[in-house]
C-alpha cells in the first residue's frame, strides 16, 4: 500500500499539470483609439450581486488574462480597470467544464480623468509594485493575512510556511514598511488581522545596480501597509500547561506598537525538551491563527537528556522618521535574552575501529552529566538608508552583539578499551565551571555616486568627473571575547595487559583565553570594475595552568601549563571584472544575456605563536593567487519561465594549523595520544561548479534547481593511525595523490490547484556526493571511496479554513570501501524517516493535530526501527476565539528508545542515549489581541 501511494504521488508530480477539468473565461484587453495592449489592466471577478470579489487577475505582457476555477450555473461579472481608461463591465454564465473567450475588449479613453472617482480596484499595478486591495476580500472576522494570501492571484502560501509570487520565494514581508515584531514572516501571517490591512504590496526589492546587471532575477519582498490608526495594537499569548511524569509547560508573551514603536515581553518554562532560542521563534509558535503542522518549537525526542529550560526575553524597535516607506528605513532595534537550562544526559556507546585485519577491536564508553547553563545575550541594530555624506547620499547599518555564559558540569564515566594490543579501562569524573563574554561589532557604510542612490545610478561621466561617479563600501566586523575554563578531572587507568601503564591522576586545569578579531572590507566601484581590500587581524592570549594533586600537594605540571600569544594577519587585495557578452531582446516575446566575472586577487597570510613551551613556538608565512573566472546566462520568455545559469572556476589554498603542527598532549588518557606532524605544506584546491535555475512564471509552475560541483585536493591531509600495545597513536599525514570530491544536489517544487480552496504542495530535494579519501593503518595505505546520497520529499494539502496534511520523507545512504585492500572494513549505513502531520478543523473553534515519525537507521548488524506518534485537540471559546483549551498525548506507542549509530572515517559507533519518553499534558491558553486604539 504504502509503495502504491508513493507512486501515485511521485507520478502525480512529474506528469500532471492540472489535477481536475475547470471552467474558465479569458479575453484580452484593448485601447479603443490606439488599438494598443493593455498591459497589466485589473480582472475582477463578483458573483452578481454581491460587492465581495471571488477572483482577481492582471492582463499579460500581450494584454490577456484567463480566470479559471469558476462555479458552472452562477451569474458573474467581468469588470476590468485601467487607470485613464473607463471600466468595462461583462455579465457572463458558465455551464459545467466551459471555456468562455471574450475575445478583444475595447476600452475607452477617460478624457477629464479629474471628474472620475479613484476607487481602487482587487489588485492593480502601481508602478512596478504589485498592490491587492484587502478591503475588496470578505473573509470571517477573526481572519488573519495568512487567510487574505490565500485569496490572492499569484501568490501560495505552501504548506511548510513559504510564500511564493508566481514560482519566486518572498522570504520578507514587512508591516509599514520594517520588521513586525521580529523577523519571521509567520508573525505578521498569523498574528495581524485582515480587518487591520489596507493593501498588500509585492515588489522587487534590489537596488539599480543589481535590476540592471540582471533584471529578470527578480528578489521579491512584501510590504503590509496597515489602515490608519490600525498601527496601534497589541496582541500576545498567556498559557499554562501540566502533564504526567511531573512534565509542565508555560509561556507568555505580550507585543504592543504604537505608531512608531514596537515593544515585545516574552517568557517561557518547560522540562519536557522544548528548546527556545530566540523571541521570533516563541512569537511565531504562539500566533493566534495556529502553527497547525510547522510548529518549530515542541517536545525533542531526538535530543540527548532531559532539560528543564527557562528563557525571558525582550525587543524594542523604534522607527524615528515614521514615513512607512518600504525604500526609506531610519530604524533603531533592540532585543534582550536570558537562558537557564538544566540538562541531565546518560549515554552508552561501542566504537568499532576499521581496521585491515578486523580483530573486533572495540572501545565502550558509559557517562553521564549533570549540566547548568545559563547565558544572557544581548544585540542593537542602527539602520539609515537615507543619510548623506556631503553630496553623496549613503546607507548605514550598524550592529552590536554582547553575550555571556556560564556553563556548570558534573560528569562520570568509564572508557573500555578491547583492541588487539590493548585491553584497559579508564574511569573517569568531571567538575567543570567555564565561562565566557563575547562582543562583536559590524557595520557597513555605502556610499553612492554625486546624485545617486540605491535607486538611481549615474552610470556615466556628463558634467561629472572621474571620482563623482565612483561608489564605495566600507565593512567592520570586530569580535573580542574572554573565556575562563576551569576544571577538576580525576582519572584512573588500569591496563589489563601491561601494569606498568597503569596511572591514576587527579588535575586541576584553570585556562584563561583572550581573543580578538578584526575584519575590514573596502570595495570601490567604476562601471564594470570593483577594487576590493580585505584585511584580517586576529591575536589570542592563553594563560593555561595545570597542577597535579599528588597526596595533599598540588604540583605544577610543566607538561601541559603554558602562557602564549598567538598573532595572525591575512591581506587580501583583488579586482574584479564583469561586462555583458552578449544581450538579445524581442519586444514582448522573450530577452537573454551572457555575463563575465572575472576576479583576479592574492593573499598574504603570516601567523607566529610565541609560546613558553618552546616547541610551540612557530612563524608561519604563505602567499596564494586567487583567480575565479565565472559566466552566467540569463533567459527570460516573457509571461512563461526564467532561467538562470552560470559556471564558476576558482583556486584557493588551505593553510596547517598550530594544533596539526604542535599539539598538546595530556597523559592523563593514556589510551590515545594525537601526534599531528612535524613539518605541513600547503593544501592546493581547485574548484569547478555549475549551477541551473529553471522558475515558471505563474501561480502554480515548477521551480527547478541544480548544482553540479568537482572539488580536486592536492597535497590533502589525513589521518595515519598506528596501534601499539597500550595506545591508539594519531598522525597527520600529507597525501601526494589528488583527492577528488563530486557533488551534486538539486530540488524541484510545484504547486497544485487541484480543486475551489484546495491546493497541493511538493518538493523534491535530493543530493550525491562521492570522492576518495586516503589514510595509513599501522602504516598501510587505504584508499577510501566514500558515496553519499540523500533525498527528501514533502508534499503538502490544503483546504483553506479546514484540513492541512503533510508528508515528509527523507533518505540517507552513506558507504565506504577500501580500495587498496580487502573488505572487512567496508560498511553501508541507511537512514530513513517518514513524517505524517495533519490538522483539521471540525469547526471553527474545534481543531484536532497529529504527527507520526517512523525512523529507521540500519547499518551492517545494527537496525533500529522507532516509530514516534503525537497527538492534540485544541477548542477556541469566548466570541473572538480568545481562550484555547488544549489536550496532548506524546509517543502514545512508547517506542522512543534512544538509540542511534554514527559513521566515521576510521571508525563507526553504535549507541544509546537517555531521553524525552510518552507523557500527556492539558494546557490553557489565553490571547489579548486588538487592532486600532
Amino acid at each position: 500500500m504504502l509503495y502504491t501511494f508513493t507512486r501515485y504521488i511521485l507520478i502525480a508530480f512529474f506528469c500532471s499539470g492540472t489535477l481536475y477539468a475547470q471552467t474558465k473565461i479569458q479575453g484580452i484587453a484593448i485601447d479603443t483609439l490606439h488599438k494598443n495592449i493593455l498591459r497589466s489592466a485589473s480582472v475582477s471577478i463578483y458573483e452578481k450581486g454581491k460587492e465581495s470579489v471571488e477572483k482577481v487577475s492582471l492582463t499579460d505582457t500581450y494584454g490577456k488574462f484567463v480566470v479559471n476555477d469558476l462555479t458552472a450555473d452562477k451569474p458573474y461579472l467581468l469588470e476590468l480597470r485601467y487607470q485613464g481608461f473607463q471600466k468595462v463591465i461583462r455579465e457572463f454564465m458558465l455551464k459545467k467544464d466551459e471555456a468562455k473567450d471574450f475575445g478583444k475588449i475595447h476600452m475607452a479613453f477617460v478624457e477629464n480623468e479629474l471628474e472620475e472617482v479613484e476607487v481602487l480596484p482587487p489588485v492593480r499595478m502601481n508602478g512596478d509594485t504589485l498592490e491587492f486591495n484587502a478591503d475588496a476580500f470578505k473573509l470571517d472576522s477573526n481572519a488573519v493575512v495568512e487567510d487574505l494570501l490565500r485569496k490572492l492571484p499569484g501568490v501560495v502560501v505552501w504548506g511548510d510556511g513559504s510564500l511564493t509570487y508566481n514560482g519566486r520565494e518572498i522570504p520578507n514581508v514587512l508591516v509599514n514598511g520594517k520588521e513586525f515584531f521580529g523577523s519571521d514572516k509567520t508573525i505578521v501571517l498569523q498574528n495581524l488581522s485582515k480587518d487591520a490591512v489596507q493593501k498588500l504590496q509585492v515588489y522587487d526589492k534590489r537596488n539599480q545596480e543589481e535590476k540592471e546587471k540582471n533584471p529578470h532575477d527578480v528578489k521579491y519582498e512584501m510590504n503590509v501597509s496597515l489602515k490608519k490608526g490600525k498601527e496601534n495594537m497589541y496582541f500576545g499569548n498567556l498559557s499554562a500547561a501540566l502533564g504526567t511524569k511531573g512534565r509542565y509547560q508555560q509561556h507568555a508573551n505580550f507585543n504592543i506598537s504604537k505608531s512608531k514603536s514596537q515593544f515585545t515581553l516574552g517568557y517561557s518554562g518547560n522540562n519536557s525538551n522544548k528548546n527556545l532560542q530566540n523571541m521570533d521563534q516563541l512569537l511565531k509558535n504562539t500566533s493566534f491563527k495556529g502553527v497547525g503542522i510547522n510548529a518549530d518549537f515542541d517536545s525533542d525526542f531526538l535530543g540527548t537528556g532531559i532539560n528543564n529550560q527557562h528563557v525571558l526575553g525582550t525587543r524594542y524597535q523604534y522607527d524615528v522618521i515614521g514615513t512607512n516607506e518600504v525604500n526609506r528605513k531610519h530604524n533603531i532595534i533592540g532585543n534582550a535574552l536570558t537562558r537557564w537550562d538544566n540538562i541531565r544526559s546518560e549515554n552508552h556507546s561501542t566504537t568499532t575501529l576499521l581496521s585491515e585485519e578486523q580483530n573486533n577491536n572495540t572501545r565502550t564508553n558509559d557517562n553521564s552529566s549533570q549540566n547548568h547553563r545559563q547565558n544572557q545575550q544581548m544585540d542593537f541594530k542602527y539602520t539609515n538608508t537615507g543619510g548623506k555624506i556631503g553630496a553623496r547620499q549613503n546607507s548605514f547599518t550598524a550592529n552590536i552583539f554582547a553575550y555571556q555564559q556560564n556553563n556548570q558540569e558534573e560528569s562520570t564515566g568509564t572508557d573500555r578499551y578491547n583492541y588487539a594490543e590493548n585491553h584497559a579501562n579508564n574511569t573517569f569524573s568531571n567538575n567543570s565551571n567555564n565561562r565566557l563574554k563575547r562582543l562583536n561589532f559590524s557595520t557597513n557604510l555605502d556610499v553612492y555616486g554625486v546624485n545617486s542612490s540605491p535607486n538611481m545610478r549615474m552610470t556615466t561621466k556628463g558634467d561629472k568627473t572621474f571620482w563623482k561617479l565612483i561608489t564605495y563600501g566600507l565593512q567592520l566586523n570586530s569580535d573580542i571575547s574572554e573565556q575562563n575554563n576551569k576544571n577538576e578531572r580525576k582519572t584512573n587507568y588500569v591496563n589489563h595487559d601491561n601494569d606498568s601503564l597503569n596511572r591514576e591522576d587527579h588535575r586541576l586545569y584553570d585556562n584563561n583565553l583572550k581573543e580578538q578579531t578584526h575584519n575590514i572590507q573596502f570595495t570601490a566601484n567604476y562601471n564594470n570594475w570593483r577594487l576590493i581590500q580585505k584585511l584580517n587581524y586576529n591575536h589570542t592570549n592563553t594563560d593555561n595552568q595545570v597542577q597535579n594533586l599528588v597526596g595533599n600537594h598540588l604540583e605544577q605540571n610543566t607538561d601541559l601549563s603554558h602562557i602564549s600569544t598567538f598573532d595572525r594577519i591575512q591581506y587580501e587585495p583583488a579586482l574584479n571584472y564583469s561586462r555583458s557578452l552578449g544581450y538579445s531582446n524581442m519586444q514582448g516575446r522573450y530577452s537573454s544575456s551572457m555575463n563575465l566575472n572575472v576576479t583576479l586577487g592574492t593573499r598574504i597570510h603570516n601567523e607566529k605563536n610565541s609560546s613558553t613551551l618552546d616547541y610551540r613556538n612557530l612563524d608561519q608565512d604563505f602567499m596564494t593567487l586567487l583567480p575565479k573566472l565565472g559566466i552566467s546566462n540569463y533567459y527570460n520568455k516573457n509571461g512563461k519561465y526564467y532561467m538562470y545559469s552560470q559556471i564558476n572556476v576558482e583556486y584557493d589554498e588551505e593553510y596547517p594549523n598550530l594544533d596539526r603542527l604542535r599539539p598538546i598532549y595530556d597523559n592523563s588518557n593514556v589510551a590515545f595520544r594525537y601526534f599531528g606532524a612535524d613539518h605541513l605544506n600547503k593544501t592546493n584546491r581547485s574548484r569547478i561548479s555549475l549551477s541551473s535555475n529553471y522558475n515558471e512564471q505563474r501561480q502554480h509552475g515548477y521551480s527547478a534547481n541544480i548544482n553540479l560541483s568537482l572539488t580536486l585536493y592536492k597535497n590533502g591531509l589525513t589521518d595515519s593511525i598506528v596501534y601499539i600495545p597500550g595506545q591508539q597513536q594519531n598522525y597527520v599525514t600529507q597525501i601526494t595523490d589528488l583527492m577528488q570530491l563530486y557533488n551534486i544536489s538539486g530540488y524541484l517544487n510545484k504547486s497544485y490547484l487541484i480543486g475551489k480552496n484546495q491546493t497541493l504542495n511538493m518538493r523534491l530535494n535530493g543530493g550525491l556526493n562521492w570522492g576518495n579519501k586516503f589514510q595509513y593503518l599501522d602504516h598501510e595505505k587505504q584508499e577510501m571511496l566514500t558515496n553519499g546520497q540523500n533525498i527528501q520529499l514533502d508534499s503538502y494539502y490544503t483546504l483553506v479554513d479546514r484540513y492541512q496534511i503533510g508528508w515528509t520523507n527523507s533518505w540517507n545512504r552513506y558507504s565506504r570501501h577500501n580500495k587498496l585492500g580487502n573488505s572487512n572494513n567496508d560498511y553501508v549505513s541507511n537512514f530513513w524517516s517518514s513524517a505524517l502531520s495533519m490538522s483539521y478543523s471540525l469547526t471553527k473553534r474545534w481543531q484536532v493535530n497529529s504527527n507520526a515519525t517512523s525512523r529507521l537507521s540500519k547499518s551492517e548488524a545494527f537496525k533500529d526501527h522507532v516509530l514516534i506518534w503525537n497527538a492534540n485537540t485544541t477548542y477556541r471559546m469566548m466570541k473572538g476565539n480568545n481562550l484555547e483549551i488544549k489536550l496532548a498525548a506524546y509517543d502514545l506507542l512508547q517506542e522512543n528508545k534512544g538509540l542511534y549509530i554514527y559513521n566515521g572515517v576510521t571508525e563507526f559507533t553504535q549507541g544509546y542515549r537517555n531521553n524525552l519518553t510518552q507523557y500527556f499534558m492539558l494546557s490553557l491558553s489565553y490571547f489579548p489581541r486588538k487592532f486600532g486604539f
